[in-house]
């Protein structure tokens, strides 16, 4: 794990993540079902990926989806693999009867790899004919694009859970193969060191970047800005599901939500066993529980996320207990690596 991490923090690495849901929402009212069912403004140029949550009516978190404007009237939705019913079945239940749009899953039809890594585009302009560029392919958009000498054709979108610079591929399942096995023997010509990676290692390098996970940062529970998401939530929108509680809320809590999502970090630099649910204690009491942990390979900690009320300061002392002991630690920046976000726009 700590060496697929490396790889791609330092080089390249490549992953499957072809268990993702992938919705199709196409038809001439499918940008205003969008609209309604996703907190962020989905009315982007076509291209566009936008991240996005969906809500229910008290402004809880019930999805957390990357949609993707594939035409003026179509659009792909990616979601978790274990909530590709869930979130399909809220875009349906939200559809208005005289609305003429269609909801189809494509999730077996096509594959997702992802490349990731600083030198992630020496790697795939060894693998494509097409301009791989910044200029070409801009930060959170998707172009199709030809990989290998065949020719097969690939939805690349310029987006990474690891925080680095990188790509997700979109492609055909029958031209998956020949796509990861093009973009390997490209690595390989360039000696750049790729390493195959899995969602073990995955969990460690989002951990330090802050990125959340549905179903363990964020939940129903929780609104968008209780969980560190309100740069992705336009209120100015004149419709969305929990568009009037998340007014409410901001109505009530002027100073912002009394409980939000924190990182902190726990004991040395040896790894330890944390998994998430465990126990989060200020001054002996329990405050919390950590909704997710791991060992954080750049940093050398393990690296947690916990909700804990807004005043407690970064810096401040925790222990978390493991088995029949506590380890100390401490709440940490929101972003432990690259708070900036400078190597995804590389």
């Amino acid at each position: 794990m700590g060496e697929e991490h490396r790889a791609i923090r330092e080089r390249v690495g490549i992953i499957d993540l072809s268990s993702f849901g992938k919705i199709d929402v196409a038809g001439p009212t499918a940008l205003g079902l969008l609209q309604r069912v996703a907190a962020n403004d989905v009315d982007r140029p076509v291209g566009s990926a936008i991240y996005t949550q969906l809500l229910d009516a008290p402004g809880g978190i019930v999805a957390d989806v990357t949609v993707t404007r594939l035409a003026p009237d179509r659009f792909r939705v990616l979601t978790g693999a274990g909530y590709l019913a869930a979130d399909m079945g809220w875009i349906r239940a939200n559809a208005r009867p005289d609305e003429a749009v269609e909801v189809r899953d494509l999730t077996d039809e096509l594959a997702v790899i992802g490349l990731w890594g600083p030198r992630a585009r020496e790697v795939l302009a060894g693998a494509s004919l097409d301009d791989v560029s910044s200029a070409a392919i801009p930060l959170r958009t998707a172009r199709e694009i030809r990989i290998g000498g065949a020719g097969a054709r690939a939805l690349a979108t310029r987006i990474s859970y690891a925080g680095e610079l990188g790509w997700e591929f979109t492609t055909r399942r029958d031209d998956a193969v020949m796509v990861w096995d093009t973009l390997v023997a490209a690595a390989h010509d360039l000696d750049a060191g790729l390493e195959p990676v899995g969602y073990r290692a995955l969990e460690s390098l989002r951990l330090e970047k802050g990125y959340r996970y549905y179903g363990a940062e964020l939940t129903s529970r929780e609104t968008p800005f209780e969980a560190g998401l309100g740069a992705f939530v336009r209120l100015g929108k004149d419709e969305f599901v929990g568009r009037d509680a998340l007014l409410a809320a901001t109505a009530a809590e002027p100073n912002g939500p009394r409980s939000r999502l924190r990182t902190v970090v726990v004991g040395d630099a040896d790894w330890l066993p944390i998994y998430g649910g465990e126990a989060v204690r200020i001054e002996g009491q329990v405050i919390g529980r950590l909704r997710s942990a791991a060992f954080g390979y750049t940093v050398g900690r393990t690296v947690g996320t916990v909700y804990l009320p807004a005043s407690v300061a970064e810096g401040s002392a925790i222990e978390v207990d493991v088995f029949a002991g506590r380890e100390a630690g401490e709440v940490a920046a929101d972003a432990l690596v690259d708070p900036t976000g400078a190597r995804m726009r590389a």
